[in-house]
């Protein structure tokens, strides 16, 4: 009898480490083929080749682009001091693409030598375009950093650097007032062991957090798989949230003391990172990672090469839960093109796609 009960959980224990396992092999793309689909001419924009992780727009067509993220050893292994050199905020502009980048000149009192931006997310209003940037500190703390964007100079001014006893693990950031913002928390640990087991036993441990000057900063939805990307619809009612390790985007409603209630789960089956949204049509832009498990040994070593994924999402209305939801291709590169896609930003029928670690690409879009 005690042999048949061991037998049996033995079968229910490799069962389910089975299921599991193979949940986790689909899950990092290890069955996919990649084929290269371009959406019209695309060429690489000279000027970055330390990664352009978040690119976001203004309505006028400027895209700012955080380049200089921590090399990947250090991301997941804060003891090992690496030094890199400081992080940047580049500018491009869509109504003149052929015109070089510019580096955005950083001002004010704040620690620039301690500067390694991650997500990014802008504020506008009729008098200042305000940027707000998730910054990594070398003592393993986070931030997010307000500036105004001076554009005759050139040059962004701090206003206020953001901390908090929720803003430990941050990766991306939604502006939804000229000092409040939403930022995604993509683990719970703050230790190598435990992010790393976090990952291995796909804990759902990720969060949103909301931060405002009066009421402080405060965890608004929890107990989701790396939260990644977030972004909102156009008219401030929905967020959506990125779970690259899930492979789907999750809808939330705004509430008026805003936090957040679930609404709608949409799998877009690829590892999805950051979420750009078109003001005018609604519509996702999406940048994935079709082969997430190749992208540790890329980032180790940037010689090795690694898919990118472009996707747009249209939804059939202006309310969710959407009922009728149109994921379309834009975008795939075995890497030839551009290697380790983290974004897409949309203007005016072109297209940036930043990366974490490398180069930045720019398309024109005439195939879909």
């Amino acid at each position: 009898m005690i042999g048949h009960m061991i037998s049996i959980i033995a079968l229910a224990f490799l069962t389910t480490f089975l299921a599991r396992y193979f949940n986790l092999a689909y899950l990092l793309g290890f069955h996919l083929v990649i084929y290269n689909q371009h959406p019209g001419p695309c060429r690489i924009v000279p000027g970055i080749d330390r990664g352009s992780e978040d690119i976001t727009v203004t309505s006028h067509g400027l895209a700012f682009i955080s380049s200089g993220l921590y090399p990947y050893r250090y991301i997941f292994d804060p003891t090992v001091a690496l030094h890199p050199t400081p992080g940047k905020i580049f500018l491009f502009d869509f109504n003149h693409p052929n015109e070089r980048i510019q580096e955005l000149h950083l001002i004010g009192n704040f620690d620039r030598d301690n500067f390694y931006p991650h997500g990014i997310s802008l504020h506008e209003d009729t008098d200042e375009i305000r940027l707000f940037v998730v910054n990594h500190f070398e003592n393993n703390t986070d931030a997010v950093i307000i500036f105004r964007f001076n554009e005759k100079e050139k040059s962004l001014s701090h206003l206020k650097t953001i901390t908090g006893k929720t803003m430990y693990s941050v990766n991306d950031v939604l502006a939804v007032g000229p000092e409040s913002c939403y930022y995604t928390n993509d683990r719970y640990s703050i230790t190598p062991f435990g992010r790393k087991y976090e990952i291995i036993l796909n804990l759902e441990l990720g969060n949103i957090g909301f931060y405002e000057p009066r009421g402080k900063d405060r965890i608004v939805a929890s107990g989701y798989q790396a939260p990644n990307g977030i972004n909102t619809s156009p008219d401030g009612r929905y967020l959506y949230v990125a779970s690259s390790r899930h492979q789907y985007i999750t809808v939330f409603e705004r509430k008026s003391d805003n936090y957040l209630n679930e609404v709608q789960r949409i799998n877009v089956h690829t590892g999805v990172d950051n979420i750009e949204v078109d003001r005018e049509s609604g519509d996702l832009w999406l940048g994935c990672h079709p082969i997430p498990a190749l992208l540790p040994e890329y980032m180790a070593n940037l010689t090795k090469r690694v898919g990118s994924h472009v996707l747009k999402v249209h939804f059939d209305s202006s309310d969710a839960p959407y009922s009728d939801v149109d994921i379309q291709q834009v975008l795939m590169d075995d890497g030839t093109l551009v290697s380790g896609s983290s974004v897409a930003s949309f203007y005016n029928n072109k297209m940036l796609i930043g990366t974490v670690v490398d180069k930045m690409a720019y398309c024109e879009i005439k195939n879909t």
